[in-house]
């Protein structure tokens, strides 16, 4: 039976009045017990508890009623009954934390953080790491947070291996404070971020946009990618730049600038200057190699000359100075191929290459005779060959001057031409009966006082030959405008084949670096097509077929990549030791010591090679006596 709650309160208040507290309390929970929903009796009991020093009962009662407010969405009054708790005990967790939820649904950031950051703080204290962390996860993950709050959160949540949602925190503070306009903070912040999310590449590209606008490539390297550069000229050109510092392979992401932004050769020519002046050469000669070939493909000669005339500027480089001399023949530049030689028969010198420079220096002495400096060079070269009587042989070199030929030299420069008639100081006296001997009068000598000037009729020799076409510049089409047209749809083509297969071999580095082993396999088969391509791509693939223990395959692909110029000597050198281990491991050890002998020719004492190359000769020469 219900009891009279009007009588059991007012028997609580006389013995209230009376001093007896003990029969006050009793009095209330008797009521309490009957009617659990009396908030007001509860609260009254809460009270009573509080007046007897009894704060934990005194709890159990206020946030009893707070929680049922809470719940039915009376935030107000719920957190009036938890302050009421808190005061009682003043670390109570559930209060804190329905005070901090409170405050946060109100709107009230500073107190839903002090509430938080008090109840972190007390499970910390007693060893509770994890669940500390998941109350700063709550408040940094608030719609409200400051970024102290976000990262403090972001930190929290890597505690407790959520590496996602501390990424998503860490960009949270970064945007932040990109709003309040503090730029270098919000770096630093994206850039832990970064480090928490590596396939966010929509976030590397943006960091690293920033570190470049910035100048500073250095921490930019640490997002750069291919695939965080994409399209964009400025990040891509940034990761060649990088690629080349780090004597990595730039020639992808060169040719990718290139190709979407044709404009950049100058800031492409310009980083490779400044990486040779910094003492990078063959870092630098690999982008101004890209920079050629391209230049060559589109029929611009005088493009391609540039660069690597100021390439060449900042110090002589055997592989630049070889290029520009065959870019000039090529393009029949006499002056820059000249000097181009001159530089390259300098160089060659300098290396010990006397052989080759005094090819050189004799072709020079043909062009330029009165030149003193060819004939040094010449001299340096036949003193470095060990030739005995250096003076007969740079008299031999030198062509005899003009109006003093031998008897045994004529000059058929002008044949064909107006006064091909009388040549050089010569007639030719013809036997109208044998047209078999021909007799050389010396026009002006005592015995032919009179100079006989024959008529040579040169139709039966011409007739055969087809009349020359007219002379064009190099790069300069017929003025013919279907052939412009031609001209300028092969130039497209070409230039979309060589960014399709840049785009091809980053694809198929980025399967090689993440696994994707047969997808890497295709893209570096198409890559090979194309000839820029041929080295890296088929170098890359030998190695994998290689790695995989697929020898056949890889001396397949490493032999292929041999026969394409290696884009510098070092490359070339690794790709060769390569093909030489292979053969080894495949048993063709006679091969493979053909390979290294010729190593150890161009490359004296690199790695191992003279060790492997006695191991090879002892195994041949054992095999032999068996």
């Amino acid at each position: 039976m219900p009891i009279d709650r009007e009588a059991t309160l007012k028997q609580a208040e006389k013995l209230l009045r009376q001093g007896k507290l003990d029969g006050a309390i009793a009095e209330y929970v008797r009521l309490v017990e009957d009617q659990p929903r009396d908030w007001n009796a509860m609260n009254a009991l809460g009270d009573l508890y509080v007046r007897a020093g009894n704060a934990e009962r005194a709890v159990v009662q206020f946030t009893r009623i707070a929680d049922f407010l809470a719940g039915e969405g009376f935030l107000p009054k719920a957190a009036a009954l938890y302050k009421k708790a808190l005061k009682a005990e003043g670390g109570h967790e559930h209060t804190l934390n329905q005070l901090g939820e409170i405050a946060t649904r109100q709107g009230l950031f500073a107190d839903a953080k002090t509430y938080f950051r008090q109840l972190a703080q007390q499970r910390r204290a007693r060893g509770d790491e994890r669940g500390a962390a998941e109350i700063l996860v709550r408040l940094g993950s608030a719609e409200q947070a400051d970024v102290e709050s976000k990262v403090a959160g972001a930190r929290a949540a890597l505690e407790v291996g959520d590496a996602a949602l501390a990424a998503s925190l860490m960009k949270s503070a970064g945007e932040a404070l990109a709003k309040q306009g503090r730029k270098a903070e919000a770096l630093n912040v994206f850039a832990e971020a970064a480090q928490l999310d590596p396939g966010d590449t929509a976030l590397r590209a943006r960091l690293a946009g920033e570190c470049v606008a910035a100048g500073d490539f250095e921490r930019a390297r640490l997002f750069l990618t291919a695939e965080a550069a994409g399209d964009d000229p400025d990040l891509l050109l940034a990761f060649a730049r990088i690629q080349m510092a780090d004597a990595a392979d730039p020639r992808p992401a060169l040719m990718r600038v290139l190709a979407v932004a044709p404009d950049r050769h100058g800031s492409v020519l310009t980083i490779c200057e400044e990486l040779a002046a910094t003492g990078h050469v063959e870092s630098g000669y690999s982008g101004v190699d890209v920079l050629t070939d391209v230049a060559l493909l589109e029929g611009d000669f005088g493009r391609a000359i540039t660069a690597l005339q100021a390439f060449l500027r900042h110090g002589p480089h055997v592989p630049a100075l070889v290029k520009l001399v065959e870019v000039c023949v090529d393009a029949r530049r006499d002056a820059p191929m000249r000097e181009a030689q001159a530089r390259l028969a300098d160089a060659y010198l300098e290396n010990g290459h006397a052989g080759e420079a005094r090819v050189i220096a004799e072709d020079l002495l043909v062009a330029e005779p009165q030149c003193d400096a060819h004939v040094q060079r010449l001299r340096r070269a036949l003193q470095l060959l060990g030739v005995d009587d250096i003076e007969a042989v740079v008299a031999r070199a030198l062509p005899a001057e003009a109006g003093n030929h031998s008897e045994d030299e004529v000059d058929l420069s002008n044949l064909g031409t107006p006064e091909a008639s009388v040549a050089s100081g010569f007639s030719r006296k013809e036997d109208s009966s044998s047209r078999k001997e021909d007799t050389l009068v010396r026009e002006g000598d005592d015995f032919n006082e009179t100079p006989i000037a024959l008529e040579v009729d040169l139709s039966e020799v011409l007739s055969g030959i087809a009349p020359a076409a007219p002379f064009l510049p190099p790069g300069k089409p017929p003025q013919d405008l279907e052939a412009v047209f031609e001209q300028m749809r092969t130039q497209a083509a070409r230039r979309q084949e060589v960014a399709s297969a840049a785009d091809q071999f980053e694809r198929a580095l980025d399967h090689v670096l993440n696994g994707r082993l047969d997808e890497a396999v295709n893209g570096l088969k198409a890559a090979a097509r194309v000839p820029l391509f041929r080295f890296a791509a088929a170098a890359q693939l030998g190695r994998l077929h290689v790695e995989r223990g697929e020898l056949k395959a890889g001396v397949e692909w490493l032999e292929r990549a041999a026969e394409a110029p290696a884009p510098t000597p070092e490359e070339g050198f690794a790709l060769l030791y390569d093909l030489a281990d292979a053969l080894d491991r495949l048993g063709e050890s006679a091969r493979a010591l053909a390979v290294l002998m010729e190593l150890d020719a161009d490359a004296a004492g690199y790695r191992d090679v003279r060790e492997r190359v006695a191991r090879l000769a002892r195994d041949q020469a054992g095999s032999r006596e068996a």
